[in-house]
C-alpha cells in the first residue's frame, strides 16, 4: 500500500467521526429542546380559557372563573386558575375542612368576610402578596381551600390583584 492510500484513509476517518459527532450535538440539542418545550405543552392540553360565565366544577362546589383566566384541571376535585397575563395563579381544591381550619396553619392573622353568595371566606393575607383562603359554609365542612400566587410585572404591585382575587373568591359556589 503506497503513504498515500493510507493518509486519504485517515482523513476519511476524521470526516466521519466529525460526522458522527455533529449528528450527536444535533441530536442532544433535539432532545434537551423537547425536554424543555414538550411539559408546558402537554399542560396546556388540558387548560381552557374561561368565559366568566358558566361554572366549573369543583368536587361538591363550582366555581365561576373571570372571563379570559385560564383553567387547568388536575383532577375532579382540584384547578389551577391564572389571569390573562400569568402574574396571578390561584390553585382551588375542594377539601373536608372547615374554612377557619383551612387557614389555621398559615402565617398571619385570619380575617372573616360574608361573600354575595352567603357563604364565609377567612383568608390569610401572605408576605408576599397572596392569600391562603377557605371559603364554605362558616362551620361546617366541605369547603374550597384557595392559594393565590402573586408575581406582578417589575414595577408592578401585588396589591394591584386584590379585587381579582376577590372575583375568584365570589365566584365560588356550593
Amino acid at each position: 500500500m503506497s503513504g498515500d492510500a493510507r493518509v486519504g484513509s485517515t482523513s476519511r476517518r476524521w470526516e466521519i467521526a466529525l460526522a458522527c459527532a455533529a449528528a450527536a450535538l444535533v441530536l442532544a440539542a433535539v432532545a434537551v429542546a423537547a425536554f424543555v418545550a414538550v411539559p408546558p405543552t402537554i399542560a396546556n392540553l388540558s387548560s381552557e380559557v374561561s368565559d366568566g360565565s358558566d361554572p366549573t366544577d369543583l368536587g361538591d362546589a363550582s366555581v365561576v372563573v373571570p372571563a379570559d383566566w385560564v383553567v387547568t384541571r388536575h383532577s375532579e376535585d382540584a384547578i389551577t386558575v391564572r389571569t390573562p397575563d400569568g402574574a396571578l395563579r390561584a390553585s382551588l381544591e375542594s377539601v373536608d375542612e372547615r374554612p377557619g381550619d383551612v387557614v389555621a396553619a398559615a402565617a398571619g392573622d385570619p380575617r372573616s368576610e360574608l361573600l354575595a353568595s352567603g357563604l364565609t371566606a377567612v383568608h390569610v393575607d401572605l408576605d408576599d402578596g397572596g392569600v391562603v383562603a377557605g371559603v364554605g359554609e362558616p362551620d361546617a365542612a366541605p369547603s374550597v381551600r384557595v392559594t393565590v400566587q402573586v408575581s406582578p410585572a417589575e414595577g408592578a404591585e401585588p396589591a394591584a390583584y386584590r379585587s381579582a382575587i376577590g372575583d375568584l373568591l365570589e365566584g365560588i359556589r356550593r
